[in-house]
């Protein structure tokens, strides 16, 4: 899985990773069966349901933070301007941005942003599982910065 692989390259353990919450719960799986401890970010409608630089900040000695946009399980995407304080937020901060992007493509209102579009210190991860109805496989790719 490419989560895995991004978690075993960009943190150690015992490093705080930051997860929007409600999210996908496989997530602080994965990271607590790395040692990383997640560390749940309380969401609200009003910012529809994903994290803000606010919300950074309320929380200390975060190495990274891990979003999803289109999010599991509320659906909803951050706007290029949302993307990019978040982005802005986690470079002043020396934070890892992971952006899941497996549900790109899977949306009915606006088209989803991609968090290479703000920036390339940013890592992504995608599937063709999802987009190309490929039940059952797990074929994803990620892109990492140098």
């Amino acid at each position: 899985s490419t989560i895995f692989n991004i978690v075993n390259m960009r943190f150690g353990i015992g490093d705080r990773v930051g997860l929007g919450e409600p999210g996908y719960p496989c997530y602080r799986q994965i990271l607590s069966a790395l040692s990383v401890t997640p560390v749940r970010i309380e969401t609200s409608a009003a910012n529809r349901y994903q994290p803000t630089p606010e919300d950074l900040r309320q929380h200390e000695n975060l190495k990274g933070l891990i979003v999803a946009s289109p999010a599991n399980p509320s659906g909803t995407m951050l706007s290029k301007e949302a993307l990019s304080a978040l982005v802005g937020c986690c470079t002043e901060r020396g934070l890892t941005f992971i952006s899941d992007e497996i549900y790109h493509g899977l949306h009915y209102e606006s088209r989803a942003v991609s968090a290479l579009e703000v920036s390339d210190d940013v890592c992504v991860i995608n599937s063709f599982s999802k987009y190309f109805s490929m039940t059952g496989w797990r074929v994803g790719w990620m892109i990492v910065p140098e």
